[in-house]
């Protein structure tokens, strides 16, 4: 439930920032994930792993850390899948750049996210 809601302001905001914005879906994925991730980290610390019982900045440190590795993750993976299913290699069309956005955050939530937040950063 986590990741869908964090998924939902991250995706949202992507959206909006290349739809009515018209900021560079690169940028836009950067600021998204931003977004996800905090969001993400508030309900995780809280709800799903139970941080509380762990220190504070233990954990911030630990999360910090996979969420750099996801935000590269999510920004490179994302431009790289638009550029290569793109017929011109520009990637401007919003449907392009929405589905690569999707499969590289359903392959990074999945890989990384998780994993790396279970294991490493509360330990369960």
């Amino acid at each position: 439930m986590s990741s869908l809601i964090s998924t939902a302001v991250d995706f949202l905001l992507t959206a909006s920032l290349v739809k009515f914005a018209s900021l560079w879906y690169v940028y836009a994925t950067f600021i998204g994930s931003i977004a996800g991730g905090a969001t993400n980290c508030v309900i995780n610390y809280n709800w799903t792993f139970k941080g509380s019982e762990h220190r504070k900045r233990t954990i911030m440190y630990r999360y910090c850390l996979v969420w750099i590795g996801s935000l590269i993750l999510n920004t490179a993976g994302t431009a790289l899948v638009a550029n290569i299913i793109s017929h011109d290699g520009t990637a401007k069309a919003f449907g392009i750049v929405m589905e690569s956005k999707t499969l590289v955050a359903i392959l990074v939530a999945f890989f990384w996210n998780f994993t790396m937040q279970k294991k490493y950063v509360y330990k369960i």
